[in-house]
């Protein structure tokens, strides 16, 4: 819109600006819905929410005065980024710099067993916290500083087979690979 100042969105009008606004937001609404299925996510689009919608804004600050009624809210200070040159606070959430956002967290994991191309009953194995992308990947990637094994389990459903597996993971498929 070439706005350089709070000054030029005041002037153009605030529901013009909000009205750019939003169809600034959902001009690439098909392409998302697009990206969002080819990694095999599962979001509902018919029935989901956008926050930039009224009756969402309007839900949230009800909810707001639902806790601030049972005295739940409280008035504080806390430093935020700030943008001089729209006056505003800046999100700390799509900043990604509150310390409340980074959380050491366990996530459960899949593993994947991969055939081989060019070698018989030769797999590689890698984990994922999101298991909804490998319908999507046509590779896997190794590290360079990553010690790598072969494991020829001598027992088990996986007897005769090979898997190539991070040196340092090697514990963690005992059960399924086998002591020896």
């Amino acid at each position: 819109l070439g706005i350089d100042s709070v000054d030029q969105i005041e002037k153009m009008g605030i529901d013009k600006f909000n009205d750019a606004c939003r169809a600034s937001v959902l001009k690439y609404t098909n392409e998302w819905q697009n990206y969002v299925h080819r990694q095999a996510r599962w979001v509902d689009f018919e029935r989901g929410y956008k926050t930039l919608n009224i009756p969402y804004m309007e839900s949230v600050m009800w909810a707001f005065k639902q806790l601030y009624d049972k005295g739940l809210a409280y008035q504080g200070y806390r430093v935020l980024p700030y943008c001089p040159k729209d006056r505003t606070p800046l999100s700390a959430h799509e900043l990604r710099m509150d310390a409340d956002v980074y959380q050491d967290r366990q996530d459960t994991t899949v593993s994947v067993a991969v055939k081989m191309r060019d070698e018989d009953d030769a797999y590689a194995v890698f984990w994922t916290t999101t298991p909804w992308t490998v319908p999507t990947n046509f590779a896997i990637v190794v590290g360079a500083d990553i010690d790598y094994v072969e494991v020829r389990p001598t027992e088990g459903k996986f007897a005769g087979k090979k898997f190539y597996l991070g040196k340092d993971l090697l514990p963690h498929y005992e059960k399924e690979l086998g002591e020896n």
